[in-house]
């Protein structure tokens, strides 16, 4: 685990690492049946299940974690998941795995309120800009009035992460980020100040076989030939007492008799 993790999570940096790929990887394995299913060959059901079921899946998958919180902010249909201080913000930057992430973008359009102010709020202090944009935020916006209340009530110590994904309707998951980044612009563009890979085998494989302490095995023998012979030694069969000897007749050996006339007629 990188230094980042670590500072950020402690002993179960690891852990949490897992559960984001686990859970997202959820996410995109459900938006793909949803679109199997529709029968569709336009992509909404796959867009829109992925949409939901990102934030759905993070809320399922650290709900029992010590230090986890959720918020829902006015009128959004979103849970976002803390843990620890840190609040979560997926996003899918690429439907490729060719795409650079240093080319994410937090939305396909113009940015959220919600987004633009976890970043202004919970983000980096912003140390990379893009001077031709305006990143001011205008004090007389309704929809920023009314996201603001509610993020509030979360401490100012919180720092945002986000984690960005790549993914298509026809692989699934394909890579995974997380790390530190700032919001350079209002189309959603971020300059990351750090970010790294999570794998995305540990969400693969959930169960790992587990073997048998040694004490607990059995005896087995190295070789087929090295186990113990069978007993088999030879013993007379005891003489069986008939009961009935009519019904076991004894014969004796064939021997010549002297033939007669009526031997003769009947041959």
């Amino acid at each position: 685990m990188s230094s980042w993790a670590i500072e950020r999570f402690g002993v179960r940096a690891a852990d949490v690492r897992n559960r984001l790929a686990a859970s997202l990887k959820e996410a995109a394995e459900n938006a793909q049946d949803a679109q199997k299913w529709s029968r569709s060959d336009k992509r909404y059901a796959y867009g829109s299940t992925l949409m939901a079921r990102r934030y759905e899946a993070l809320v399922a998958g650290f709900r029992t974690e010590p230090g986890f919180q959720v918020i829902r902010p006015y009128r959004s249909p979103h849970h976002l998941v803390v843990l620890d201080g840190n609040l979560f913000l997926p996003f899918r930057y690429a439907e490729d795995d060719t795409t650079p992430i240093s080319e994410a973008r937090v939305s396909d359009g113009r940015i959220s309120a919600l987004a633009r102010e976890l970043f202004t709020r919970y983000g980096p202090r912003t140390i990379y800009t893009q001077e031709e944009l305006d990143l001011g935020v205008d004090e007389g916006d309704d929809e920023l009035d009314e996201v603001r209340p509610l993020l509030a009530e979360l401490p100012a110590d919180t720092r945002l992460i986000p984690v960005a994904y790549a993914a298509n309707s026809q692989a699934g998951l394909l890579r995974l980020f997380w790390g530190e980044a700032e919001l350079i612009d209002d189309i959603g563009h971020i300059h990351w100040l750090h970010y790294e890979p999570i794998p995305l085998l540990a969400a693969s494989s959930p169960w790992t076989p587990q073997a048998l302490p040694l004490d607990d095995r059995p005896e087995v023998a190295a070789r087929f030939d090295a186990a113990a012979e069978p007993d088999l030694t030879l013993t007379r069969r005891p003489a069986v007492e008939r009961e009935n000897p009519a019904l076991f007749p004894v014969f004796s050996e064939p021997h010549d008799e002297p033939r007669t006339a009526d031997a003769d007629e009947r041959a």
